[in-house]
C-alpha cells in the first residue's frame, strides 16, 4: 500500500510470450481461491503490455501511442482482457497497463504510510515509463492518448486534474468513455473512516493509526479482500447504498498528507475552475447505460425483498430506494418526487415493467451521463468530440458474460462500446457488426493520429462541440450527427422497451478473425513495489 517505484534494469532476457501476473481481486469464487493459494509476493503486478506491428529497433517512423486504463469499479480488470486485433489495423502503437485494485491500491488512513490514490499513482508511473521507453517500440512519447472507459475513463479524467501531470508532457490527447472523476462513485469523501471500519472487519486493533497501519500491512491480500467485501456488503444492507461518495476501499481520494498528492482537491472544483489540464478530448456514453444499474437493484431491492409485483411499494418507497442505491440522498423526498414526475407517467408508478424505461434513464443518467456530459461541457472550449454510442448488436457485456434472468435485456449496456474496439471472449461478429468496429477503431484512431476523428466509415464529418449541448455523434447502424445531448438523457422513455432488444439481421460467422494483424506482444515488468 505503498507508492510505486521504477523497477531496477533487468540483468536477464524477459519471456514476454504470456501475459503476466494479474492485480490481485476477488470478485469471483476464483479469484478467492487464488488469493488464498497463491505464493510470493502477488501485489508486485504491475506490468504492462505493448504492442506494435514493426520490430523494435527497426522503426521506419514513430506511431502515435494509445495507453488505455481499463474500467471495473477500481475493483476487477486486467490487461489480460483488451487484445489489440482491432486497433493495431491502424498505424499506432497501443499500451494497455494494469494497476493495483480494491484496498491495495486504494485504502487510505490519510497519513504518510497508507496515503492513498496508490492506484492511480501506479497508472501515472506507467505513463512516465512509456514517456522515456515507448519510441524503442516505435511509439512517439510526443504524441500519447489516454484512453479509458468506466472507471477507466474516471482515472483519465483525474490525471487531467492532477498536479502531477500539468506540466509533464506525458500525454496529448484523451478519449473518456462512460464515467468521469466528477460522478461520485469517483472519490471517497470520508477515507479515514472507511479505512478504519475495513480494518476493524479484518480484526485490526481500534487504537493508534500506527497500530492501525501495522496490522494493515500484515494482512495477507485474502484478509484485506475479504473485510472489504465484508465492508461493502453491510453498506448495502445497513444503508441500502451500493454507490456514491460515501463508499471506501475502492475510491481516489483528495490527498492532505504523503509526499506523492496525485489530487489536492476535489476534482468537481478543479474543472468548475478550469484547474485542470485541457487538451483535445473525444468523450461519450452508451445509449443504455442504465440497465447495468437497474439489474443490480432488481437483485438487491426486488428479488430479494420479493417486491416485484408489490404494488404498495413500488408506489411508495422504490423510486427513493433507487435514488439511495445510487449514493443520492434525499431527506426530504423533494428529488424523488421530481424525478417521478420526469421519467414516469402517472399511471405507470406501481407497475414494475412500465417503470423499467424511466428507471434505466435514471440510473444511466444519475450514473454515468450526467457527469461525463458534464466533463465534455468544462472541455468545449478546447476541440471536444461528444458521442453517444447507440448501436446494439447480437453481443453484450450486460450481465458480464453470465447468464441472466430480469424481465428486461441489456440494450446498448454500459461497456458494449468496448466489443468493437477489442475482441469479445470468444464472440464473433456478424457483417453488421464488422462494419460498426471498423467504424469505431477509425473514429478512435483518426483521433489519436490527427487530432480529428472523421472521415471514418460511415462517417463523414463530426464536428467539435460548439455549445453546451452539442452537436454531438450518435453512433449507429446510420450514424448521425444530432445537436442537444440532453435528448439521450430519456433515450429509453422515447423509445419504450423494444429498443433494448436487438435487430436480427446478418450471419454470425464462426470463421477467421474480423481483422487480420500483425503484432508483437512485449509484457514489461515495470515497477516493483516497495
Amino acid at each position: 500500500m505503498q507508492p510505486p517505484v521504477p523497477a531496477e534494469p533487468l540483468s536477464y532476457v524477459l519471456n514476454a510470450s504470456q501475459f503476466a501476473r494479474k492485480c490481485p481481486q476477488a470478485n469471483t469464487d476464483k479469484e478467492l481461491v487464488e488469493l488464498m493459494t497463491s505464493t510470493g509476493d502477488i501485489e508486485d503486478c504491475l506490468h504492462l503490455n505493448v504492442y506494435t506491428t514493426q520490430l523494435p529497433g527497426k522503426c521506419n517512423t514513430l506511431h502515435p501511442v494509445m495507453f488505455y486504463i481499463h474500467g471495473g469499479s477500481f475493483r476487477v480488470g486486467s490487461s489480460h482482457d483488451y487484445r489489440p486485433d482491432y486497433l493495431l489495423e491502424k498505424d499506432i502503437v497501443l499500451v494497455v497497463i494494469q494497476y493495483r485494485l480494491g484496498p491495495l491500491g486504494f485504502l487510505s488512513l490519510q497519513n504518510e504510510d497508507i496515503s492513498g490514490n496508490m492506484g492511480l499513482l501506479d497508472q501515472l508511473l506507467a505513463l512516465k515509463w512509456v514517456n522515456k521507453h515507448i519510441v524503442h517500440f516505435c511509439g512517439n512519447p510526443k504524441q500519447v492518448t489516454i484512453f479509458g472507459q468506466s472507471s477507466g475513463a474516471g482515472a483519465v479524467s483525474l490525471m487531467l486534474a492532477s498536479p502531477m501531470t500539468r506540466d509533464a508532457d506525458l500525454f496529448h490527447r484523451a478519449i473518456i468513455q462512460s464515467g468521469s472523476g466528477l460522478c461520485d462513485w469517483a472519490l471517497d469523501d470520508h477515507p479515514e473512516r472507511h479505512a478504519k471500519i475495513i480494518a476493524s472487519l479484518a480484526k485490526c486493533p481500534n487504537s493508534t493509526d500506527e497500530e492501525i497501519t501495522t496490522c494493515l500491512r500484515k494482512l495477507t491480500p485474502y484478509q484485506l479482500f475479504i473485510a472489504h467485501a465484508d465492508y461493502l456488503v453491510g453498506v448495502l444492507l445497513t444503508e441500502g447504498r451500493a454507490v456514491g461518495g460515501n463508499n471506501g476501499g475502492n475510491h481516489a481520494i483528495v490527498q492532505t498528507v504523503g509526499a506523492n498528492k496525485f489530487l489536492v482537491e476535489d476534482p468537481k472544483v478543479s474543472y468548475a475552475n478550469g484547474n485542470f489540464l485541457k487538451i483535445p478530448m473525444m468523450i461519450g456514453v452508451t445509449k443504455h447505460e442504465g440497465t447495468f444499474f437497474v439489474g443490480n437493484i432488481y437483485d438487491f431491492i426486488l428479488d430479494r425483498l420479493n417486491a416485484t409485483n408489490n404494488t404498495d411499494f413500488l408506489t411508495s418507497t422504490f423510486l427513493q430506494a433507487v435514488l439511495k442505491f445510487s449514493g443520492i440522498v434525499d431527506p426530504t423526498g423533494a428529488i424523488t418526487d421530481i424525478f417521478e414526475t420526469k421519467f414516469f407517467q402517472t399511471e405507470e408508478v406501481g407497475n414494475f415493467t412500465a417503470m423499467i424505461p424511466g428507471l434505466i434513464d435514471i440510473c444511466g443518467d444519475t450514473l454515468i451521463k450526467s457527469c461525463t456530459f458534464k466533463t465534455a461541457r468544462f472541455n468545449y472550449d478546447q476541440v471536444t468530440y461528444l458521442y453517444s454510442f447507440n448501436y446494439k448488436g447480437h453481443l453484450t457485456k450486460f450481465g458480464h458474460g453470465e447468464e441472466v434472468n430480469y424481465p428486461f435485456s441489456g440494450g446498448v449496456a454500459h461497456s458494449d462500446d468496448l466489443i468493437y474496439l477489442f475482441p469479445h471472449g470468444n464472440g464473433t461478429l456478424n457483417e453488421d457488426e464488422k462494419i460498426i468496429a471498423r467504424t469505431m477503431v477509425e473514429l478512435w484512431t483518426n483521433f489519436a493520429i490527427y487530432g480529428d476523428p472523421t472521415p471514418a466509415l460511415g462517417v463523414e464529418y463530426w464536428p467539435p462541440m460548439s455549445t453546451y449541448y452539442g452537436p454531438y455523434l450518435r453512433i449507429d447502424k446510420e450514424s448521425s450527427v444530432e445537436t442537444n445531448f440532453l435528448s439521450e438523457y430519456y433515450v429509453t422513455i422515447n423509445e419504450g422497451l423494444n429498443s433494448l432488444e436487438p435487430e436480427i439481421n446478418g450471419s454470425n460467422l464462426e470463421s477467421p478473425k474480423q481483422f487480420f494483424y500483425i503484432f508483437l506482444l512485449f509484457v514489461i515488468y515495470f515497477v516493483m513495489l516497495t
